[in-house]
């Protein structure tokens, strides 16, 4: 007894393989120009576009830094910055030690002044460096030494979390 695969009406296995390979380069063209149509973040330097970039003429002092984190513990934490200045800011960065290395994050604007960084940060390393510039050039760096905590129970960060959305929703609707 013979079997076969294929009888005679249907079509050999070339023209299979072919029209898979035409399936899967049709399919993923479409995955890549609907993946084009998406519109990508813009970098986060520099904060404004040359449009909007101010540019104050007789702005020769730079950016006044104030650190608002207080506290970290070990591993990840949004470190925060109030950074202003008369004209548009240009670098917004911070620097710390992380397993030996220099590391290098920008920061994020959150709200009005205030701007985010994720740094994951472990001891010994202590020391977190914030540098600013303008769109004058005017740059400034500042720092602070921190004493790294152990981290927190899941019941205490989860806690902690709870505490500052009720907070900012306080905050946000004036009560």
């Amino acid at each position: 007894m013979t079997f076969k695969l294929f009888d005679i009406n249907s079509p050999s296995l070339k023209e299979v393989t072919v029209a898979l390979l035409l399936l899967m380069l049709t399919v993923s063209a479409g995955r890549s120009t609907s993946a084009q149509s998406i519109p990508m973040l813009p970098p986060p330097f520099p904060e404004n576009s040359p449009q909007e970039e101010r540019i104050v003429e007789n702005d020769r002092e730079p950016p006044q830094i104030e650190i608002l984190t207080t506290e970290l513990h070990e591993g990840k934490n949004v470190f925060k910055v109030r950074i202003t200045d008369e004209s548009s800011l240009r670098t917004r960065e911070v620097k710390y030690v992380h397993n030996g290395q220099l590391r290098v994050d920008g920061l994020f604007r959150d709200q009005s002044n205030v701007y985010k960084a994720l740094i994951d940060i472990r001891s010994p390393s202590r020391v977190v460096m914030v540098t600013a510039g303008d769109a004058n050039g005017n740059i400034v760096s500042d720092f602070r030494e921190y004493e790294i905590t152990q981290s927190q129970d899941i019941f205490t960060q989860v806690m902690d979390r709870l505490s500052q959305t009720l907070n900012y929703f306080l905050n946000l609707f004036g009560w």
